[in-house]
């Protein structure tokens, strides 16, 4: 988390901003030396030009650190280019509290980059035919089906699953297996038939449902838990070794948690568990592991012969659908196994990004170039850091004549999202200071059925629901909100005849 005090006056005065960005760019331009230590243990040049991009990196991140109140910068980052590491630095804490510096053995969760490598493992699949992108739902696992009539399985295929155009809706699934902790395989099919709806069509509509309903479909064909299927199937053959769905085979010590420092003090958060990591948003890996990654798809396949052909390759990092949208300098217009297709500085861009609230992972190549480039962070507040910094890169490798144009916008959404997270920690510290008591005829345990689970208030104040623990501060004696840490949650009390019924949190009921 940043400084608050600098970040309230940033939030006094708008003009700081632009202040901020002149003299970054002034340093840019000039070369300013780093005068701020930076934490970098195991930084990797391939040659003098690798140098010059390692050290020119220093200068910017050097002074957007001290512009945003000296607060260090957290990411590891890596580049490849033909097909061989160019670069790879590391700064910053892994882990805040131990004071654990990022390196080549740190292991972080890159949120929806997962829906790559998924991607991918359903390539490989098809390739070996046992499970085919264009056969059905129904194939493969005809116990599912839907009580909304509309919603029709033997109509949406393998790769309608992958690429987002199996006009499924069903948020429940999604809650649960990416934050509460899905219970059984048993319990997603039971959720998935009676709370799936149908979208209007089965054009693009991006969301974590569909690679979520492909690991059921890993399990039911290879009588395997998804997880083992993958590291069998993709990891191991690409020599991702310390690439894993299971936070219970990581060594915490190697974990980069997410840094937190809504309630004053920095934190170091993380709230995943074996049960809330899904194949749309479920790996720890490493920046090695991601260079080897992109090196396969960069080189077509080459670098690891025989796990997919080019023309799989190609294939599943092709604009398969079409979307438009935008998002941080990239303008989308495709989508393919797990891949987006979009455009950037003029350039074609092939990318997965994740985030989780603090958490973000940035994976991109050129196919023109054949550069990629990886960058990974941990601080809420400065999620688009690593979009700032791939952007940056490519841009200097590629000499670009608006490069410091593109970097000044794209300062200008990193000072948004520190905003944001001020005003959020102000509002914490606002419930923090109300120092309203909790009514002790609150605590207890409150049921929110089959969509939400079960709620605990202890008597301590923490609230538990599923994988999610946090400290509720009551803002009235029928408000609050719960900070999760990860994410903060408005909460309510519903009351009947004076007597407590249940509470919300957001639009989530749990009844008493």
């Amino acid at each position: 988390m940043i400084l608050f005090t600098k970040l309230k006056r940033i939030s006094i005065l708008p003009g700081y901003a632009l202040c901020i960005m002149a003299f970054i760019l002034f340093a840019a331009f000039t070369g300013i030396p780093n005068k701020v230590k930076k934490h970098s243990g195991s930084d990797y040049y391939k040659n003098k030009e690798a140098k010059i991009l390692s050290d020119s990196l220093d200068v910017l991140l050097s002074q957007i650190r001290q512009s945003f109140g000296g607060e260090g910068l957290d990411l590891t980052l890596g580049v490849v280019k033909d097909g061989h590491v160019f670069l790879k630095k590391n700064y910053g804490y892994a882990n805040q509290e131990t004071k654990t510096l990022f390196s080549d053995r740190t292991q972080l969760y890159i949120a929806s980059t997962s829906k790559s490598l998924t991607g991918t493992l359903a390539a490989v699949l098809d390739r070996k035919g046992i499970i085919r992108l264009d056969h059905t739902l129904a194939d493969y696992l005809p116990e599912l089906t839907f009580d909304d009539p509309n919603i029709h399985p033997d109509k949406i295929t393998i790769s309608s699953l992958i690429t987002h155009t199996h006009g499924i809706k069903n948020n429940d699934a999604v809650v649960w297996t990416a934050f509460i902790g899905i219970k059984s395989n048993d319990q997603l099919m039971a959720m998935l038939k009676k709370r799936s709806t149908a979208l209007p069509n089965q054009n693009f509509y991006y969301s974590n449902l569909g690679s979520v309903i492909y690991s059921m479909v890993l399990i039911k064909q290879l009588g395997k838990p998804w997880q083992q299927v993958m590291n069998e199937q993709l990891f191991q053959p690409l020599g991702m070794h310390h690439t894993t769905a299971y936070v219970s085979k990581v060594n915490s010590r190697y974990i980069s948690y997410i840094i937190d420092g809504s309630e004053g003090r920095q934190r170091s958060v993380f709230d995943k568990a074996d049960n809330s990591m899904s194949a749309a948003g479920g790996h720890l890996t490493t920046v090695n592991d991601m260079l080897k990654y992109l090196q396969f798809f960069i080189t077509e396949g080459q670098s690891v012969p025989g796990v997919l052909n080019r023309e799989d390759v190609l294939m599943a990092s092709s604009a398969i659908v079409p979307q438009k949208s935008s998002y941080q300098s990239y303008e989308r217009f495709g989508y393919g196994l797990g891949w987006e297709q979009s455009l950037f500085n003029g350039e074609q861009l092939v990318s997965r990004m994740g985030g989780y609230s603090g958490i973000s992972s940035h994976l991109s190549y050129m196919k023109a170039h054949k550069i990629g480039i990886v960058v990974l962070s941990n601080k809420k507040g400065m999620e688009v850091l690593t979009h700032l910094v791939a952007n940056y890169i490519y841009n200097t490798m590629l000499n670009k004549e608006n490069k410091y144009s593109m970097l000044k916008e794209n300062l200008s959404s990193l000072q948004k999202y520190v905003q944001s997270d001020a005003q959020e920690t102000k509002e914490v510290t606002a419930a923090i200071d109300k120092k309203a008591t909790i009514d002790k005829k609150l605590c207890g345990i409150y049921d929110g059925g089959e969509k939400s689970g079960m709620m605990e208030i202890t008597s301590t104040g923490e609230v538990i629901w599923g994988n999610l623990k946090g400290p509720l501060h009551m803002l009235s004696d029928s408000t609050g909100l719960i900070n999760f840490r990860t994410m903060i949650r408005s909460f309510s009390v519903k009351k009947e005849n004076g007597a407590i019924a249940g509470v919300y949190s957001n639009d989530r009921y749990f009844k008493r």
